[in-house]
């Protein structure tokens, strides 16, 4: 059975010509309905998972908020638009359009829309996110401003996620056996190739502290140990056929999430 993100997927010319144009209406009319098709399926869903219904929207259009998102949204490492950021990591990492678009933008478990529409509903209801700490001492998310709102649909499992519906079981199999062979091919511990990768997904600079000291090298060489492990990794991907896998990516974060240092990934969620 596909995903159901897969199945709504507006395909990669749709998608190339939404890179090279400002926006989505601005495509031709063909690959603009298809984008906004997906689009609008995939935030309306989300914003449903935060127990707001499409009402609460108004008149404000998903699709115009989703391209402005990306056309003043800058990446964490770099100021330029966040579109124009994502378009050239595609080219220089060689990622398949489906799988970023599906993964990284639309993933179930850690895709973009999530932020993209935390920023909505902070438009749409004049709350503003915070993350605070709980009682048992780990971070979590609020609505400064909700009142007595019930938002506890916030950790509900997402309605669209391909692993709920999908043996992942031989995916992520084959994806803890590809970061072994990356780390014997490039001589680097495998917790440290896990703690690369999952800090080059998460967009979290490789020389944040906590990085380095998982790492326990200096800024220069945990540049230079990233390249060789996306690139021995993209190679192993692009051999064993998974790189086309629209789940690979999602599952590929969650292994190196589980494979890293502890300490670290404690250090990275407590934003410390």
């Amino acid at each position: 059975m596909a995903d159901k993100t897969d199945g709504m997927y507006a395909g990669d010319g749709a998608w190339r010509k939404w890179f090279e144009i400002c926006s989505v209406d601005g495509c031709p009319a063909k690959e603009a309905g298809a984008l906004r098709e997906q689009i609008e399926a995939m935030l309306l869903s989300r914003l449903a998972r935060y127990g707001i219904g499409k009402d609460a929207a108004g008149g404000e259009d998903p699709i115009a908020f989703f391209d402005s998102y990306f056309m003043l949204k800058g990446s964490r490492e770099k100021p330029k638009p966040l579109k124009a950021y994502f378009a050239h990591r595609i080219k220089a990492e060689g990622l398949a359009m489906r799988d970023f678009i599906c993964g990284t933008l639309f993933g179930a478990a850690s895709g973009r829309v999530k932020d993209i529409v935390v920023e909505w509903i902070s438009l749409i209801k004049g709350w503003k996110p915070r993350t605070v700490r709980g009682d048992d001492g780990r971070r979590k998310f609020v609505w400064e401003g909700a009142g007595d709102a019930d938002l506890s649909a916030l950790e509900a499992p997402e309605e669209i996620d391909a692993a709920t519906l999908l043996d992942v079981a031989p995916v992520r199999d084959a994806l803890r056996k590809a970061l072994e062979t990356v780390a014997g091919k490039i001589s680097v511990e495998k917790q440290k190739v896990a703690l690369l990768l999952y800090v080059t997904a998460q967009d979290v600079p490789v020389t944040n502290p906590a990085v380095l000291e998982g790492l326990q090298t200096a800024k220069s060489r945990a540049y230079v140990l990233r390249d060789k492990a996306v690139a021995a990794l993209r190679k192993e991907l692009a051999q064993s056929g998974w790189m086309e896998n629209p789940l690979s990516g999602r599952i590929l974060l969650e292994v190196c999430e589980a494979e890293m240092p502890a300490d670290v990934r404690e250090e990275l969620e407590r934003g410390e």
